[in-house]
């Protein structure tokens, strides 16, 4: 990209030297590059996040301060800039805060100033208009900007997950920093859970973590979890009962937070809209719990002894008589009674 840019320099140099000299035996137009077509040329944004659409691919950058630059391009590659426009909608704690994006005709990047980036997570809505056609979308923008989730994917690319690999619960697993998470949903409460694991992919505690998600799919939402019982999970809730096609992390330590979009990497085109993959995080879990009286007089079984260990036990609570008295054991599938 740099040596690039000096044979480029170089060149429009020359080309400009001559044409001064030989101004006197051509007309103004063939003598000289004019201002406005060289500043035209378009200028490539270093570590984008670019999302594919039907029509073509849009590469934000968005810095922390609130600063938003952007390439459309054709399916070809070619940059469009012409008839194109759009807006940003800024959706934080107070409110949206709509923001138009404008067409520099000296970059062909589209550019807005929007408010600075404060939380974990910004929820920036796109609207880009291309002859006439929007391209609808929805970043999740960390406090750092958009460079931060390209640095977390070079990141997680270390450490490689296995082609088809779920965790202990069935969710989907991800590198973030120097975690290893596993993140599912059940699809009847939509409870969702986050959990961190070791490198046997078994849970462990989630300490000082705190865990902010957030999904696109059929709708868009940011979900913050807390701690759940015992420690080994964070758990919230997510509206939307269907897999996402986006999915962004922030595991945040005392010292640092770290950001993922799950399953990118560096350079890849993030694909959006009908043509999108589904992320598999909603599955069928046993943590609601259902009572039922066993036929057996003074026995209530509780399914899902919900010890963090998800093994799917009955846990069966013994009522003595009309004493208040009571205890509780685990039936394994493999003891014999």
């Amino acid at each position: 990209m740099h040596a690039k840019r000096v044979v480029s320099a170089v060149a429009l140099a020359a080309l400009i030297a001559g044409s001064s000299l030989s101004a006197g035996c051509k007309s103004s137009a063939e003598a000289s590059v004019t201002e406005e077509s060289v500043e035209a040329a378009p200028v490539a944004l270093e570590e984008p996040l670019t999302e594919e659409h039907d029509g073509g691919s849009v590469a934000w950058e968005i810095a922390p301060d609130g600063a938003v630059r952007a390439l459309v391009k054709a399916p070809d590659g070619k940059a469009i800039d012409k008839d194109v426009s759009g807006t940003l909608t800024w959706r934080g704690p107070n409110g949206e805060e709509k923001v138009p994006l404008a067409l520099d005709a000296k970059t062909g990047l589209l550019v807005a100033a929007g408010p600075k980036l404060e939380a974990d997570l910004t929820e920036v809505q796109y609207n880009v208009v291309v002859a006439g056609k929007p391209w609808n979308g929805t970043l999740h923008v960390p406090a750092g900007g958009t460079r931060v989730i390209v640095e977390g994917a070079r990141k997680a690319e270390k450490r490689p997950i296995p082609a088809g690999k779920t965790g202990p619960n069935g969710g989907i697993i991800q590198v973030v920093g120097d975690d290893t998470i596993e993140v599912v949903a059940d699809k009847t409460s939509g409870q969702v859970r986050v959990y961190v694991l070791d490198a046997n992919l078994k849970p462990i505690p989630v300490g000082d973590r705190k865990i902010k998600l957030g999904f696109v799919g059929s709708s868009s939402e940011v979900v913050v979890l807390t701690p759940g019982p015992g420690g080994l999970y964070c758990v919230g809730t997510v509206a939307a009962k269907v897999n996402p096609v986006k999915l962004t992390v922030v595991v945040a330590h005392p010292t640092h937070a770290d950001v993922v979009l799950v399953g990118y990497r560096p350079g890849v085109h993030v694909v959006v809209g009908p043509a999108a993959p589904a992320l598999n995080v909603i599955v069928a879990t046993t943590w609601s719990v259902g009572v039922k009286v066993n036929a057996a007089p003074g026995v209530v079984v509780v399914h899902d002894d919900d010890d963090d260990d998800d093994d799917g036990r009955a846990v069966h609570i013994h009522v003595h008589g009309k004493h208040k008295h009571k205890h509780k054991h685990h039936h394994h599938p493999h003891h014999r009674h």
